[in-house]
């Protein structure tokens, strides 16, 4: 047995038994008691507390409070530690408390060497919403989801209709600055997707659901947000004076921008929602020339006549 095998191989003995003694760990490694020693240094060197228990009835006694020791954090390390903390403080985190609790501890085995001057975090268009009552909605959901109980939603649509769903929680989620919830709803008998800002009411039941055995999250969710939220849509722009500004983000799937000169660029990708692609579009004002698809030229066309009405 290697030297390195060997002291994992004491690590995990002395994990789960109070005090073992030299000559018992040499028999199970199969080894003398001089090269246990040896180990027992080398799992010190490492960051391990072993603590030596000498006479008759000694032996080696691990601390169960640091069975992983780790280096110890640099400066660059603790600095990004305080500024999630900031970041977090300004974003709709909903455990940033129990958050602030357990970087206070981490905080407290080291003294910073320097003041951390805090980020700056502006959020252009904030929920017009109380974060408490955020914060409660969040948890009854949170509950519901670990309990595995149905509650009862007042949900307003995007259409300002009211509706009650009685909803199985299954994951709670931020897309776009916002929280939602992926819950299977008994109304339609399918998965939906639920902002929590919306919700006029919510109440847990009494009612136990059981979770799906075909349930598959990458079915629901994926990195550019909520799969099931209608068909993808390609899409083709030419965008004036633009460029820098479109290679900051991805907007959506299979994104492509070309330079095609005289400081233009034809964009395209795959995107969701023909609102929301809609409105993407026209943010852009006269520095946008919808090239594809047909349907999306149409609906620029109206939406501008539209508004031209209003003055």
């Amino acid at each position: 047995m290697g030297k390195t095998a060997a002291c994992i191989k004491i690590v995990q003995i002395l994990s789960c038994r109070d005090l073992v003694s030299t000559n018992e760990l040499a028999e199970i490694l199969e080894t003398n008691p001089r090269n246990i020693r040896e180990y027992i240094k080398e799992l010190e060197l490492c960051g391990y507390f072993v603590e030596s228990i000498k006479g008759v009835y000694g032996g080696y006694r691990l601390s169960k409070s640091d069975l992983l020791p780790s280096a110890k954090l640099n400066k660059d390390e603790k600095n990004a530690l305080f500024e999630a903390t900031e970041f977090l403080s300004k974003s709709e985190y909903m455990k940033f408390d129990d958050y602030q609790i357990a970087m206070g501890k981490i905080a407290a085995q080291f003294q910073s060497e320097q003041i951390i001057t805090p980020i700056a975090i502006y959020d252009r268009f904030p929920l017009a919403m109380d974060k408490n009552l955020l914060q409660e909605r969040y948890n009854v959901l949170d509950d519901c989801i670990n309990s595995q109980y149905s509650c009862v939603i007042d949900y307003l649509s995007a259409q300002n209709t009211m509706k009650k769903h009685t909803i199985h929680p299954y994951k709670l989620f931020v897309y776009n600055g916002s929280w939602f919830v992926l819950a299977w709803n008994e109304n339609i008998n399918d998965f939906g997707y639920f902002k929590l800002n919306r919700m006029d009411k919510i109440e847990k039941t009494r009612m136990h659901f059981t979770r799906m055995r075909t349930y598959d999250e990458s079915k629901y969710l994926d990195q550019f947000g909520m799969k099931q939220n209608g068909d993808y849509y390609h899409i083709e722009l030419e965008l004036k004076n633009l460029k820098i500004a479109m290679q900051e983000r991805i907007y959506g799937k299979n994104q492509c921008i070309e330079d095609i000169g005289d400081n233009t660029i034809r964009f395209s990708c795959d995107m969701q929602n023909k609102a929301m692609i809609l409105t993407f579009v026209l943010s852009f004002g006269a520095n946008c020339k919808v090239i594809s698809p047909e349907w999306l030229k149409e609906d620029v066309i109206k939406e501008i006549n539209n508004i031209s009405h209003m003055y």
